[in-house]
């Protein structure tokens, strides 16, 4: 996993000779029955090229770089490793500063049919409510986000699918897409409330719980309290908390301890040592395999590359 916190996609092949249509948005298009697989090219430089479709798409980069307009806002860049989702008849508008024959720029757009949506959140709010009387809905004010290593299985795993020629294509399609959605909407729930603590730390019993994480990240915090304050057993806390946010409590909290040691280990006065207990954790080795295992890289190699200046 990239030192950002973001997992790549697997590049596909590029197209060339006959294979080329165009050198701005060349389409691959792979159709099945409840969605499609669209793979773009770009091999020069462009600006504000239009790119819309009637059907939710969800958006991979896989190669280069853009630049993408949406919802009137500003422009952002839009790299490998990173997801954006765009509702229908909304036009994107794309530049390609870097692109080049030699380094083009290349993404996916999967299409996805309305009804296939609504009969997967019906199926969801009607056999798996949310807590807190919510529903399962796509939020469309989070449409950028960083690829984790469950979403970019999920995605690589569509891709190989999509561009394979197994007879069961279509229903293997169906069931990932299903899960991909599901994930979203996971990663968009923790986000919401991860960002809105405060506010909905009064109505939402995973709000509050996850506030309290946060200001006690550097305590002993222990399941069997945690679960209290959700009003919840221990195991239908845990079996709620990965249903509403696809990460087990557990999970989190050494998510969340491992952000705060590596802004620890920014300041140079703090040693690595420091910045384990300072941050919550009790074993330096189990510090150390767990900053390897989330951000693939040790401590140590994390902080040599702080202070050289080389982490971007």
């Amino acid at each position: 996993m990239a030192m950002n916190n973001k997992t790549l996609l697997s590049p596909l092949s590029l197209s060339h000779g006959k294979e080329l249509n165009t050198l701005v948005e060349n389409r691959r298009a792979y159709t099945m029955n409840h969605c499609e697989l669209n793979v773009f090219e770009t091999f020069e430089r462009s600006e504000l090229v239009p790119l819309t479709f009637s059907d939710l798409v969800i958006t991979s980069m896989l190669r280069g770089k853009k630049v993408m307009h949406l919802f009137d806002k500003p422009g952002f860049d839009y790299l490998p490793g990173e997801t954006v989702i765009v509702p229908p008849n909304i036009t994107m508008k794309i530049d390609f500063p870097e692109a080049t024959i030699n380094q083009p720029s290349q993404c996916t757009a999967l299409a996805i049919n309305h009804q296939e949506i609504t009969n997967t959140l019906d199926f969801l709010n009607e056999n798996y409510p949310r807590e807190d009387k919510r529903v399962w809905q796509l939020n469309y004010n989070q449409f950028h986000f960083f690829n984790n290593y469950e979403l970019a299985q999920l995605i690589n795993k569509l891709i190989r699918i999509s561009t394979g020629d197994a007879l069961t294509k279509d229903v293997l399609a169906n069931l990932t897409l299903k899960e991909l959605l599901i994930r979203i909407m996971q990663m968009q729930n923790i986000n919401e409330i991860s960002d809105n603590l405060h506010e909905l730390s009064s109505s939402s019993r995973f709000a509050y719980v996850l506030e309290y994480i946060r200001v006690h990240l550097s305590d002993k915090l222990n399941i069997d309290a945690l679960s209290q304050m959700a009003f919840m057993s221990k195991a239908s806390f845990f079996r709620a908390f990965r249903h509403e946010l696809g990460i087990s409590p557990v999970d989190y909290i050494i998510k969340e301890r491992l952000q705060l040691a590596k802004q620890l280990m920014n300041n140079p006065h703090n040693s690595i040592s420091e910045a384990c207990f300072k941050a919550g954790f009790n074993n330096l080795n189990y510090f150390s395999r767990a900053f390897k295992k989330i951000e693939g890289i040790t401590p140590s190699y994390y902080k040599a590359k702080l202070r050289d200046g080389h982490l971007n």
